[in-house]
């Protein structure tokens, strides 16, 4: 969930019903009609526990090419700035992604940054 600029509650689902939308107000403590619903392909389930991967292989060293990484709830993906375009590097970050499509990778070199969307798997 997220606000929108119009201050507008967002709610990504990614089973997007009417039990699902009940449920979900009653645990934010919002109202189905101040919220606009969307699908998500990624439940956040997923993206915390591939956020977690990617946090944890920062902090033991593995991923010393990435700069920072986050959950971008209005995208339904992870972004993740690095400073090495060497594609071994990369595929070691796509790896983590079983489904596709979840990790948005920014390449930062000398301020200059450009943005990578992995595409779903097959």
């Amino acid at each position: 969930k997220y606000v929108d600029n119009n201050g507008n509650n967002v709610v990504l689902l990614c089973k997007d019903n009417e039990a699902n939308r009940k449920e979900i107000c009653s645990l934010l403590g919002i109202t189905e009609g101040k919220t606009i619903f969307k699908t998500a392909k990624h439940s956040y389930n997923y993206l915390t526990d591939l956020q977690s991967k990617i946090s944890k292989k920062m902090i033991d060293k593995e991923f010393t090419f990435v700069t920072t990484s986050a959950i971008m709830e209005d995208n339904n993906n992870i972004k993740v700035t690095v400073i090495s375009n060497n594609e071994s590097d990369l595929k070691k970050i796509k790896a983590l992604d079983t489904i596709g499509g979840a990790i948005e990778i920014q390449y930062n070199e000398n301020g200059m940054s450009k943005t990578e969307l992995l595409v779903e798997k097959q």
